[in-house]
C-alpha cells in the first residue's frame, strides 16, 4: 500500500475481498494451509544466545491454537474468557488466539499492580487465566495464588513453564497435549461481529476501561497493518512490543500470521531488556529481520548505542508509534542506520493502527503519522466537552475524530454511544473522538499536536495522573494535587508531581513519595519526584493550570541534562517558554574556548527529546 492511489484501489475492492475468512480460526488456518512446514513462530529465547531459536511452524500453530480454544470451551462451562498473563512467550500467543477462537482473550499488563489485574479480571469475569513462573523474572506472576484468590469467576489456571517441565497439574503444554483432538464445538461463533477480546487501557485506573474488540475488527487492522508496513510473505516480523498492548498483538504478532509470515519474539522481555536493546542489529542481521515497530524510546535507545552498527541487516521497513517522535530522532537514526523511520498512530479503541506512512520507496513526511487507513475517514473537530462545534479547515489544529469499520463496539458495558462518541455530529454518525489534537492537510495526511488529555506516556505505556493525584490528596497535609510529565530521552515522559500544602502544615517529600509506592497500583506511575510549591497555578476559573507545571518540568528536565553533560557547575542558561508551535527550551553556552564543543554536546543529549532546543552562543558575554 504505496500511496493514497493504492489505497483508493484497495477501497474500490471492496473489503470482502481482503481475506478468505473474517474469522480468527478460518483466517489462521488459511495462512497455515499455504505452506504448512513454514516457520510460523521464531523464539530468542536468550539474547545473549541470539542464534538459537525455538520454532513452531504453521502445520503445528493451528492445531495448538484449535486445541487451546478446545480446553478453554471444556474447562470454562460458560463463555470461556481467558486472561493472558505472561510476557513474550510461544505459548502465550497460541493461547491467545486459542482464547479468541473460544471466547474472549483478555491479554494483561503484568507489571500492574495485583490489585488492579484481579479488577480487570472481574470486569471481564474471567474463566481461565494463562501465566508463567518466577523464571520468566519479575510480574504478576510471582502472586499468582493471591491474585486467583482475588477472581471468583475463576475457574482454572495454567501455567507456562519453561523447558524441562513443572507441576503437571497446571502445566499448560501438557494440558493440550492431553486434550489433542478435542473439537471446537458448534457453540464457538465464526460471526466477525462477535467480540473476542478485551484489552484494556487507561493504565493505572481503578475502575479499568476494557475495550471490546471484534473478529473483523481486528482482522483488518491486521491486515491494513500488513499491507501498510511489509506485505510479503517472506517477511520476518521482530516483535519486541507485548502482546497486551495492540502494537504487539494486531501490529505484528496477528498481522504476521495471517499474511502467512515469520513472527520473530525477541525474548520475554522483548524492548524492555537492555540485552535485546544491545544485542537487536546482532539478532536481526543472525535472523533476516525484515519488519520491526518499536516506540520512539526505543529508537533513541538504539541510537544511543555507541557501538552499535547495522551493516548487513535486512529491514525493509522500520516504524514507531506510541509516543511522539522528535524530528531530531528522525533524521538521527537515518544518519546512524540508513533506515527511514516512518511513524504511525494507533488507539486500543480502534484496534491497532489508524495511520501510517505508506510501505515503498516513498519518504514518509516527517513530523506526520501518514494516510489513514483505507475504508475510513478522519476530521479534525472543534469540540466542547466532546460536542461538536464545528468542523476544521485544511490545515487547522483541532481535535481527530475517525470513523469506520475497525472502530470498537465500545468499552465493555457501554456501547460505542457512550464516552467514545463524539456527540451532535451532523447527520447522527457516529465518530470516535481520538482525544489528540491535531490537522489533516490537503494530501490527507494526518499531524499530531500532543495529547487533548493530560495522559502521561512512558515508554509507549499511557498513565492516568489521576489516580496519583487521588492518593496524594489523600495525605492530611496536602491541599491540591498535579501530576505532569517531565520529558525524558528514553522514556518519553516521567510523572512528576507538584503539591501545594495546607496552611500552616508541612510534610517531607519522602513521605509522600512512600505513600505513592505503596497506594499507586501501577509502579510506573509512581512519580520520580514530589515539588512542594506555594501556590498552585490556576486559570481564572480557578481549574489547575497544567501547562505551567509542564514547562517547570521541562526546566527541570533540561537543568538535569545540562549538569549530566557538562557538569553540575556549569554556567549554561536554561530558558523555557511556551512558543507559538510548542514549548521550547533556549541553551545560552557562555563564550568560552570551548564553547562549539559544549554546544555539539549538549545537540546530541537533547537529540532525545520531543521538545524543541534552540542552543545559544553568548558572543555578548565576552
Amino acid at each position: 500500500m504505496s500511496g493514497v492511489e493504492a489505497q483508493r484501489a484497495i477501497e474500490r475492492e471492496g473489503l470482502a475481498r481482503l481475506l478468505p475468512s473474517w474469522s480468527i480460526r478460518g483466517a489462521l488456518a488459511s495462512a497455515a494451509s499455504i505452506d504448512p512446514d513454514k516457520t510460523a513462530i521464531g523464539f530468542v529465547r536468550d539474547a545473549g544466545a541470539f542464534d538459537q531459536i525455538d520454532t513452531i511452524n504453521y502445520r503445528a500453530l493451528i492445531d495448538r491454537v484449535e486445541t487451546a480454544a478446545s480446553l478453554f470451551r471444556t474447562l470454562s462451562d460458560v463463555p470461556a474468557v481467558v486472561s493472558v498473563l505472561a510476557p513474550l512467550l510461544p505459548d502465550a500467543v497460541i493461547a491467545m488466539w486459542g482464547a479468541a477462537i473460544a471466547g474472549v482473550s483478555n491479554p494483561i499488563n503484568p507489571f500492574l499492580e495485583v490489585r488492579h489485574i484481579a479488577s480487570i479480571m472481574n470486569a471481564a469475569r474471567s474463566t481461565v487465566l494463562v501465566t508463567c513462573t518466577a523464571a520468566a523474572g519479575q510480574g504478576a506472576w510471582n502472586q499468582v495464588d493471591e491474585l486467583a484468590a482475588m477472581v471468583p469467576s475463576l475457574k482454572r489456571v495454567l501455567v507456562i513453564h519453561p523447558p524441562g517441565g513443572g507441576d503437571p497439574r497446571d502445566d499448560f503444554q501438557r494440558a493440550l497435549a492431553e486434550h489433542r483432538g478435542g473439537r471446537i464445538d458448534d457453540a464457538v461463533s465464526d460471526d466477525p461481529d462477535r467480540v473476542c477480546a478485551y484489552f484494556h487501557t487507561g493504565g493505572t485506573t481503578a475502575a479499568p476501561k476494557l475495550v471490546q474488540h471484534t473478529q473483523r475488527g481486528q482482522l483488518l487492522n491486521a491486515w491494513i497493518s500488513g499491507a501498510l508496513l511489509g506485505p510479503e510473505r517472506d517477511e520476518v516480523v521482530g516483535q519486541g512490543m507485548p502482546n497486551f498492548h495492540v502494537g504487539g498483538a494486531i501490529l505484528m504478532n496477528l498481522r504476521a500470521l495471517i499474511m502467512g509470515q515469520t513472527l520473530l519474539m525477541l525474548t520475554p522481555g522483548g524492548f524492555r531488556s537492555p540485552t535485546v536493546v544491545s544485542k537487536f542489529w546482532d539478532i536481526a542481521r543472525q535472523h533476516g529481520i525484515t519488519s520491526v515497530v518499536a516506540v520512539p524510546t526505543t529508537c533513541a535507545a538504539l541510537c544511543a548505542d555507541a557501538d552499535a552498527t547495522s551493516a548487513g541487516h535486512a529491514i525493509r521497513t522500520f516504524s514507531t508509534g506510541g509516543g511522539a517522535m522528535p524530528r531530531d530522532l528522525a533524521r538521527a537514526f537515518e544518519e546512524r542506520f540508513g533506515l527511514v523511520l516512518k511513524e504511525l498512530w494507533g488507539m486500543t479503541e480502534f484496534q491497532g493502527i489508524l495511520s501510517a506512512n505508506p510501505h515503498g520507496a516513498e519518504r514518509p513526511r516527517i513530523g506526520s503519522v501518514g494516510l489513514l487507513n483505507p475504508f475510513h475517514r478522519v476530521k479534525a473537530l472543534r469540540l466542547d466537552r466532546g460536542r461538536y462545534l464545528g468542523e476544521c479547515g485544511v490545515g487547522e489544529k483541532g481535535t481527530l475524530a475517525v470513523a469506520g469499520p475497525c472502530m470498537t463496539p465500545g468499552y465493555l458495558g457501554e456501547s460505542a454511544e457512550g464516552s467514545l462518541r463524539v456527540q451532535g455530529m451532523p447527520g447522527g454518525e457516529t465518530w470516535l473522538n481520538s482525544g489528540d489534537l491535531g490537522t489533516v492537510d490537503a494530501d490527507g495526511f494526518v499531524w499530531l499536536f500532543g495529547r487533548e488529555k493530560d495522559v502521561i506516556i512512558r515508554g509507549g505505556h499511557n498513565l492516568d495522573p489521576g489516580i496519583v493525584e487521588d492518593v496524594l490528596s489523600r495525605h492530611p497535609a496536602v491541599q491540591v494535587a498535579a501530576v505532569v510529565g517531565e520529558p525524558c530521552a528514553l522514556k518519553g515522559e516521567l510523572p512528576l508531581a507538584y503539591v501545594q500544602l495546607r496552611p500552616g502544615r508541612r510534610v517531607e517529600v519522602d513521605e509522600l513519595l512512600a505513600l505513592c509506592r505503596r497506594e499507586v497500583p501501577e509502579r510506573a506511575a509512581v512519580p520520580i519526584d514530589v515539588v512542594l510549591i506555594d501556590a498552585m497555578p490556576v486559570t481564572a476559573v480557578g481549574k489547575i493550570f497544567k501547562p505551567a507545571l509542564r514547562l517547570d518540568a521541562m526546566r527541570r528536565a533540561a537543568v538535569k541534562t545540562v549538569g549530566a553533560t557538562l557538569g553540575d557547575g556549569s554556567a549554561v542558561r536554561v530558558d523555557v517558554r511556551e512558543t507559538e508551535a510548542r514549548p521550547a527550551v533556549t541553551l545560552v553556552v557562555p563564550h568560552w574556548a570551548t564553547a562549539e564543543t559544549a554546544a555539539a554536546r549538549l545537540r546530541t543529549a537533547f537529540a532525545g527529546y520531543t521538545f524543541e532546543t534552540r542552543i545559544v552562543i553568548d558572543t555578548l558575554g565576552e
